[in-house]
């Protein structure tokens, strides 16, 4: 990146953040909740601020002050909390937190284009997607950039040979979005298709980071506290234009319903990619990251939860492997429908509506083609790989 492309990604990112946090605070509406949250979008934020009260109040997250986000976001809520000055009133407490907020996330968006741009073999400029209005308007809303920079760092790390570093930050990426935790096994096939072994170094650094970070958790608070967010997302209610509503809205024109095994099925799915990449022969990093884009649109397409800021998990990985003009209208076809479904249709029309059901079915179809574009380009080809050491006799040929 040539240095007037870095001072003017900078600029703009910080002019962003100054409008965002100032005259677009509330949309240009004087009344933020009946704005249309083109830009800026309380609600996330203020749960935010409200799960890093652990902090100030002198608590333990998860036992004191629940939170349902994993360890590394609920611990930069509380760590947020040091910035607001002592005896602030409700109102300039969220100010200086959000606002702070916003300004990290912009710096992860920074360093992850950063990271694009020096990853990318050639077409370098598509690095700069990553200021679609969707990817920037979630950026500044919500901390999923923040899984998506580390997963990028960790693939950086395995193309740079630094296998236990990748397995260290995949584990931190795990523990700020669970769906990284789906990339070791892609990564454990691509490491046995170079050596011939098992890279217990890198699962080794993978588990063993996740046990660090967790482990405050489970000694201030016990088990109780350490399953508090997975047991809140498992009572969790599905969302209006998850696959299983769809699909049951779908059965409801013929009479009939989804049915409770389907939930089983659709989980399955959900990780089925990623065990199947333990079978698959991953020789280039190019495949690796084409597997991570599968398995990760997989996890989304299958959810029972819809949440538009996904998309940020799915853009930066597609970027890295995108070869042609489709692949780059594919990435800007995800961002708009995205961007205009949620906040544009959900604040105009409502999350019930038509339209936003379109927009639900689109990204799906979407998802879709992007996990098709990448598989075929993988070529996979079946490979037993670990269990030719786990269980030698298994495959061992009988004697004649």
């Amino acid at each position: 990146m040539t240095k007037k492309q870095n001072y003017l990604l900078i600029a703009f990112l910080l002019v962003l953040w100054l409008l965002q946090s100032t005259v677009l605070r509330n949309n240009l509406y004087s009344d933020s909740e009946t704005a249309v949250r083109w830009i800026s979008d309380h609600n996330d934020r203020w749960i935010y601020m409200l799960r890093g009260e652990w902090l100030p109040t002198g608590g333990l997250p998860y036992r004191d002050v629940g939170s349902e986000y994993p360890q590394i976001p609920t611990y930069l809520f509380g760590l947020l909390f040091l910035l607001v000055p002592p005896g602030s009133d409700e109102q300039m407490t969220y100010f200086i937190h959000s606002s702070v907020f916003s300004l990290v996330m912009l710096i992860l968006l920074y360093a992850t284009i950063r990271l694009l741009y020096a990853m990318l073999p050639q077409r370098k400029w598509m690095a700069f997607l990553m200021l679609l209005p969707g990817t920037l308007y979630f950026t500044l809303n919500r901390y999923d950039v923040l899984p998506a920079f580390l997963s990028l760092l960790s693939l950086w790390s395995l193309r740079k040979e630094k296998y236990t570093l990748s397995g260290v930050i995949l584990g931190v990426a795990a523990l700020s979005k669970w769906y990284p935790a789906l990339f070791l096994p892609v990564f454990l096939s691509y490491r046995f298709a170079q050596t011939r072994k098992i890279d217990w170094k890198l699962a080794s650094a993978f588990v063993l980071t996740c046990l660090v970070i967790v482990l405050p958790t489970l000694i201030g608070g016990g088990l109780e506290a350490l399953l508090y967010p997975y047991r809140l997302h498992a009572g969790r209610s599905m969302e209006q234009v998850a696959l299983p509503v769809l699909l049951d809205s779908l059965l409801r024109l013929v009479g009939a319903h989804f049915p409770s095994v389907g939930f089983t099925v659709l989980l399955i799915l959900q990780v089925l990619p990623a065990l199947v990449s333990l079978f698959v022969k991953i020789e280039r990093f190019e495949d690796v990251v084409r597997w991570t884009v599968i398995v990760t649109a997989a996890f989304i397409i299958f959810s029972r939860i819809y949440s538009p800021q996904w998309l940020l998990w799915v853009i930066p990985l597609y970027i890295l492997v995108a070869e042609n003009a489709v692949d780059t209208a594919i990435i800007v076809a995800y961002n708009l429908v995205t961007y205009v479904n949620f906040p544009l249709v959900v604040n105009t029309l409502s999350m019930f509506s038509t339209a936003y059901m379109i927009g639900g079915i689109l990204t799906i179809v979407i998802l879709a083609a992007i996990s098709v574009v990448c598989l075929r380009r993988a070529r996979p080809r079946f490979a037993w790989n670990f269990m030719g050491l786990l269980f030698p006799n298994l495959l061992r040929q009988p004697s004649s």
